[in-house]
């Protein structure tokens, strides 16, 4: 008995110390996953308020000729490297009027910004020209785009809104539809047609022959910065120098043009009434070509987003 006594007790104390042992381990294990229980949530939710938080940033603020009624219900940003086949589309024409056209390096998304583009390549000017048609098309709406135009003059940027069906039926606009220009411009220094702002229909012209007729509806573009009528002195805006909001506002009744949130043209005579697709383009007229200096380009239009908002 005395012999075993020490050896038992020496049994007994190891015992004890791998008891210790084994429960330390268990409770620095168990405190672990606690702890990541504990923090993994408040991770998650710091994720979720940064991700709302980045929504609430990005989520565009109801501009002021709308009602709180209205919603945005679609939108490109420009944020990848691409343009998004999703939204846009291109005519399966190659040449329009003096260029052609979304030949390669025209069309650029970078830096969240579209880069629509007049480029001079083996002899041959080259134009862009996107549309939403074949992916969107809308009946009435807010449709708003941020954009600075190109600098010079002998091709025109527009940000435009047109019908499937323009030749379809002869001075009866609700059902043919219009073309929308929200807004051209034919390049900086233009005194008599410094900008167009435009509402097109198929009707019957001054000839009585079916055509393309301008509704009336004069565009008050001293409020943006364009010259004075009769006054060769009046400063005028280079629209070229910087980003501008340029909106429709098209209803059952009437069409209201903005730019910068001020009202600068509305009509009342040709309203469409069918679904209509978005258009940017930088294209070069044959009437403007011999006003295009070729050692200037490449020349460029920029697009900071597009919208369309409609009611709920």
């Amino acid at each position: 008995m005395k012999e075993s006594t020490p050896k038992s007790s020496w049994e007994i104390l190891k015992l004890r110390q791998l008891i210790k042992n084994f429960i330390e381990k268990v409770l620095r294990s168990f405190l672990l996953q606690c702890l990541v229980i504990f923090l993994f949530p408040l991770g998650g939710l710091e994720s979720n308020a940064k991700d709302a938080d980045s929504s609430r940033v990005s989520d565009p603020q109801l501009p002021h000729c709308l009602t709180n009624d209205y919603q945005i219900v679609w939108r490109d940003e420009f944020s990848g490297d691409v343009l998004n086949s999703d939204n846009w589309t291109m005519p399966s024409i190659k040449v329009r009027d003096a260029a052609s056209l979304n030949s390669d390096g025209t069309i650029v998304v970078e830096s969240g910004l579209l880069h629509l583009k007049t480029l001079w390549r083996n002899e041959k000017v080259h134009a862009s020209y996107i549309q939403t048609r074949g992916r969107h098309e809308w009946k009435h709406g807010y449709f708003e785009c941020r954009l600075k135009f190109q600098k010079h003059q002998g091709h025109h940027g527009a940000f435009w809104v047109q019908t499937p069906s323009f030749r379809s039926f002869v001075d009866q606009p609700e059902k043919s539809g219009t073309e929308m220009d929200i807004i051209e411009w034919f390049g900086s220094g233009r005194r008599h047609g410094w900008a167009g702002m435009n509402i097109y229909y198929w009707g019957t012209t001054d000839k009585g022959v079916p055509g393309s007729v301008r509704s009336p509806s004069i565009p008050d573009f001293t409020k943006m910065g364009g010259p004075e009528d009769g006054n060769p002195d009046s400063p005028m805006e280079d629209l070229s120098e910087d980003f501008h909001v340029y909106g429709l506002l098209w209803t059952k009744q009437e069409c209201t043009f903005f730019c910068d949130g001020v009202q600068i043209m509305r009509d009342v005579k040709a309203i469409s009434k069918i679904p209509q697709y978005i258009v940017l383009s930088l294209l070069c007229s044959h009437w403007e070509r011999p006003r295009l200096d070729v050692t200037k380009l490449p020349d460029e239009m920029q697009i900071d987003y597009v919208r369309v908002y409609q009611k709920l």
